[in-house]
Protein backbone atom coordinates (compact mmCIF):
# COMPACT_ATOMS: atom_id res chain seq x y z
CA UNK A 1 0.00 0.00 0.00
CA UNK A 2 1.34 3.40 -1.00
CA UNK A 3 -0.34 6.51 0.36
CA UNK A 4 0.03 9.91 -1.28
CA UNK A 5 -1.39 13.35 -0.50
CA UNK A 6 -3.48 15.28 -3.02
CA UNK A 7 -4.99 18.74 -2.68
CA UNK A 8 -8.65 18.92 -3.67
CA UNK A 9 -10.41 21.89 -5.29
CA UNK A 10 -11.31 23.40 -1.91
CA UNK A 11 -7.68 23.37 -0.77
CA UNK A 12 -8.00 20.46 1.65
CA UNK A 13 -5.34 17.76 1.65
CA UNK A 14 -6.53 14.17 1.21
CA UNK A 15 -4.49 11.00 1.71
CA UNK A 16 -5.13 8.44 -1.04
CA UNK A 17 -4.10 4.81 -1.39
CA UNK A 18 -2.90 4.65 -5.01
CA UNK A 19 -3.99 1.00 -5.26
CA UNK A 20 -7.60 2.22 -4.98
CA UNK A 21 -7.52 4.71 -7.87
CA UNK A 22 -9.85 3.23 -10.49
CA UNK A 23 -9.56 5.99 -13.08
CA UNK A 24 -8.37 9.54 -13.67
CA UNK A 25 -10.63 11.66 -15.85
CA UNK A 26 -11.67 15.21 -16.71
CA UNK A 27 -14.98 16.58 -15.44
CA UNK A 28 -15.88 20.14 -16.47
CA UNK A 29 -12.77 22.13 -15.43
CA UNK A 30 -11.36 19.59 -12.97
CA UNK A 31 -9.38 16.40 -13.13
CA UNK A 32 -10.99 13.80 -10.89
CA UNK A 33 -9.70 10.63 -9.30
CA UNK A 34 -12.36 7.93 -9.09
CA UNK A 35 -11.67 5.60 -6.18
CA UNK A 36 -12.74 2.00 -5.64
CA UNK A 37 -15.04 2.99 -2.74
CA UNK A 38 -17.06 5.27 -5.04
CA UNK A 39 -15.46 8.50 -3.76
CA UNK A 40 -14.73 11.09 -6.45
CA UNK A 41 -11.78 13.33 -5.61
CA UNK A 42 -11.82 16.61 -7.55
CA UNK A 43 -8.25 17.87 -7.82
CA UNK A 44 -6.52 21.09 -8.81
CA UNK A 45 -4.77 19.38 -11.72
CA UNK A 46 -5.50 20.89 -15.11
CA UNK A 47 -5.04 17.77 -17.23
CA UNK A 48 -5.05 14.00 -16.91
CA UNK A 49 -1.39 13.65 -17.95
CA UNK A 50 -0.10 15.81 -15.09
CA UNK A 51 -2.34 14.05 -12.57
CA UNK A 52 -1.16 10.63 -13.76
CA UNK A 53 2.48 11.72 -13.63
CA UNK A 54 2.03 13.01 -10.07
CA UNK A 55 0.39 9.78 -8.88
CA UNK A 56 3.25 7.77 -10.36
CA UNK A 57 6.06 9.97 -8.96
CA UNK A 58 4.67 11.34 -5.67
CA UNK A 59 6.50 10.57 -2.47
CA UNK A 60 4.72 8.30 -0.03
CA UNK A 61 2.84 10.03 2.76
CA UNK A 62 4.54 9.88 6.16
CA UNK A 63 2.52 10.10 9.34
CA UNK A 64 3.84 12.38 12.05
CA UNK A 65 3.21 12.39 15.77
CA UNK A 66 2.13 9.56 18.01
CA UNK A 67 -0.78 7.20 17.74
Amino acid sequence: MRLITIENTTGNIEVVNVDHIVSISTETNNVVLNLSNGHVLRTKFTDVDHATDYVMRASSHSFSGTI
